[in-house]
């Protein structure tokens, strides 16, 4: 079973369930209602142009079957159906050649069959651009990306750079520092000896006061004695 049958089927067993529920619906809103009324879904199985086509080619299906199924697969509305419904009865009255009304169907069915791959072969070349176009978008935002990491990767070499030169100029400072931490000691330390040396006692090469004195005194005394 092809996915279009078993759409179909599928379809058709809910719209048998929904005419129960309508039905049920309509009897116990209107009393009135006669036994046996009831409300029904109308659906229209879908089916592909071709195999219509072939169906109607090989007299299994009439128009009057062949027409509706077609237009329907090919998104026509109800009003649309009917519309062609009541060109192709006309027609038939006008011309009741069997073989060209035949011919004509044909031509019709196959005309709609290449309006609708037309129009499926625009929407996906439509498509197919699209996707194109947002590829080159992705790939001019990855270039971008691309670009600015390389930016960032620049700009982070240059903070290390930056971080290297500094820390090379705080270790200068800092050897600087230490020089001129040892040059104050030193002179700390020349300071300190001089005010020392300042401080310390020094003998006099001058003879003191009371020393000549006493010299002196002696030197009488012992005149007089003699």
């Amino acid at each position: 079973m092809s996915q279009l049958q078993l759409l179909n089927t599928t379809v058709t067993a809910m719209a048998l369930a929904v005419n129960k529920v309508l039905t049920a619906c309509y009897h116990a809103v209107y009393d009135d209602a006669i036994e046996g009324d009831e409300l029904v879904l109308l659906t229209a199985p879908l089916a592909a142009t071709t195999e219509v086509q072939e169906l109607f080619t090989a007299g299994i299906i009439d128009i009057e079957s062949a027409l509706p199924a077609a237009l329907h697969s090919l998104g026509g509305s109800a009003v649309e159906i009917e519309g062609a419904l009541k060109r192709r009865r006309q027609a038939d009255k006008n011309n009741p050649n069997a073989d060209v009304m035949q011919a004509q169907t044909a031509a019709m069915l196959g005309e709609y069959d290449a309006q609708l791959k037309g129009a499926q072969t625009e929407k996906t070349t439509a498509e197919i651009d699209q996707v194109r176009a947002n590829t080159e978008k992705l790939r001019a935002e990855v270039g971008k990306v691309n670009a600015e990491s390389q930016k960032t990767t620049a700009e982070v070499g240059v903070v290390n750079a930056t971080e290297k030169k500094t820390e090379a100029e705080v270790g200068k400072v800092g050897a600087d520092t230490k020089k001129t931490t040892a040059e104050v000691g030193k002179v700390g330390a020349e300071k300190k000896k001089t005010e020392h040396d300042a401080k310390a006692p020094y003998p006099s090469a001058a003879a003191k006061p009371g020393g000549g004195g006493s010299s002196s005194k002696s030197g009488s005394s012992s005149s007089k004695k003699k």
